[in-house]
């Protein structure tokens, strides 16, 4: 199946974050249960998503490491395999006398892999970049590039990255046929230490995509067809922008041995969604050994101009409807419509030896439409689940 909705293929942090004065070891460290850089580790973490209903199930398992391979070099790899199986929207309106939106079986899996290198001169790095990734359906390769500099006695750090992708993709209304995208990505970003306590950051990323930019699992319903079960391909703009700008202000609270982390999010594209997502989480130190993050998100979004749940007319015979303009582009995918979700999750995370750490994570995922001509069957609620292991060498 087509990952590409599931999966956000953005930026990913410089290989070797710069040191920011004692801030860093004090709001992530809390009293060195967690480490965030600058010594070499091994991880296996495995998640499971089940959406209620019996519906989509992802299992992830993700395999990284990272070293500091010479005092001008740090190296980063990780492997990720993915299972999903369940059933998932077909795009089509619930039939008459129902509720329930058609769904389709699937199952598919996913092998992806990155690798970056970070190249360290003085208060410069160079991190250069590779992901791949490939299931039946879709092949991606990104490359990548950063360029990150520290100022104010490191302080301060800005950020210059860009990254492209070359993707295909097939699927049940390509046939056997693949398809081309292609999507290039730049990013700004700008870190502060405000205070011992403080740190904000600040990106501001930019994107252009072309190509097959339609979901080849998505139908749309047209009325004026005459069998009600056909479905027309979801038919997208072949060009898409976006625009993203995130903030972020990490406090700690010394009474409190804790720290917060706020979060948002504003996103626009030329489909028309415009969206927010404002993220909080607390860190919260637990004796010596233990911390536990409790985490709240919220996300909202605008409809995109070509959405509807249905539409009339019929695309393979305009002339019996006249008076019908059959859209350019148009698309029922519930995705594409006007939503909100929320997430409500707790992690611990507890130093088992001076080497070995292991956190575990749960989180409640609801998303709900507000259009109110979107069924309400199309938005899923989810359990996600989270197992890992980290050890330093």
């Amino acid at each position: 199946m087509n990952r590409s909705a599931l999966q956000f293929k953005g930026f990913r942090p410089p290989a070797r974050p710069p040191a920011l004065a004692s801030l860093l070891g004090v709001w992530l460290a809390l009293a060195g249960v967690l480490r965030l850089r600058a010594e070499n580790h091994a991880d296996y973490k495995y998640e499971f998503y089940h959406e209620d209903g019996d519906r989509t199930h992802v299992a992830t398992q993700t395999v990284l490491a990272e070293a500091d391979l010479a005092e001008w070099l740090h190296a980063k790899a990780d492997f990720v395999y993915d299972s999903i199986s369940g059933a998932t929207p077909t795009g089509a309106p619930p039939p008459a006398g129902s509720t329930e939106v058609p769904t389709k079986d699937l199952y598919d899996t996913r092998t992806a892999g990155h690798l970056e290198l970070g190249f360290i001169q003085g208060r410069h790095t160079i991190t250069p970049s590779i992901a791949y990734s490939t299931e039946h359906d879709y092949e991606s390769i990104t490359p990548g590039l950063h360029y990150s500099v520290d100022f104010n006695r490191r302080n301060t750090t800005l950020l210059f990255g860009i990254s492209h992708n070359f993707d295909r993709v097939t699927g049940d209304f390509l046939g056997t046929q693949w398809r081309s995208k292609a999507s290039t990505d730049f990013v700004l970003g700008v870190t502060q230490v405000l205070s011992p306590t403080t740190l904000i950051s600040a990106n501001l990323s930019f994107g252009t995509a072309s190509g097959y930019l339609s979901d080849p699992y998505k139908g749309v319903r047209f009325d004026g067809y005459p069998d009600p079960d056909t479905l027309f391909g979801d038919r997208r703009p072949g060009h898409r922008t976006k625009q993203v700008v995130q903030v972020t202000l990490n406090q700690f609270f010394e009474p409190l041995n804790g720290s917060a982390e706020t979060d948002y999010r504003f996103y626009h594209d030329s489909f028309g969604i415009f969206s927010h997502t404002a993220t909080l989480t607390w860190l919260q130190n637990v004796g010596r050994r233990v911390v536990v993050a409790p985490i709240v998100r919220y996300y909202r979004q605008s409809a995109a101009r070509f959405y509807a749940p249905r539409f009339a007319g019929d695309p393979s015979f305009p002339q019996a409807f006249p008076d019908v303009v059959i859209p350019q582009f148009y698309s029922a995918d519930y995705r594409l419509s006007e939503l909100h979700t929320w997430t409500l999750g707790v992690s611990v995370t507890t130093k088992v030896t001076r080497w070995l750490s292991l956190d575990m994570a749960y989180k409640r995922y609801e998303m709900f439409g507000d259009d109110k001509v979107t069924a309400a069957s199309n938005f899923p609620q989810a359990d996600i689940y989270t197992l890992g292991i980290r050890a330093w060498f």
